[in-house]
């Protein structure tokens, strides 16, 4: 299964002006999707909502709301992602023992 890593939880701005000469700001964070199969990780830029708090460090997977089916039935990735953590392999052998 691929992961999605988050290495910190800096948060970047980016400003864009408007036609109107207003602006707008984006957050977002860095990251990276290692897929299956592949020897190096593929960074990319990951948006946040202006009131939603970093990702902390650590490995996660695409949370299944993050994809929807559009008018013609095409699969679509909504316009946030969002991640859930994974366990760690020791982590989660304990909790199935316990």
């Amino acid at each position: 299964m691929s992961k999605i890593i988050i290495r910190t939880a800096t948060v970047t701005p980016r400003q864009i002006k408007r036609k109107d000469g207003s602006s707008m700001v984006f957050r977002e964070q860095s990251a990276a999707i290692m897929k299956d199969g592949e020897d190096f990780p593929h960074p990319f830029r990951l948006g946040l909502d202006d009131t939603q708090a970093p990702y902390p460090p650590g490995d996660y997977v695409v949370d299944a709301s993050s994809f929807n089916v559009g008018q013609y039935g095409d699969l679509i990735v909504g316009r946030r992602l969002m991640l859930v953590p994974v366990a760690p392999a020791a982590t989660a052998t304990a909790s199935a023992k316990a």
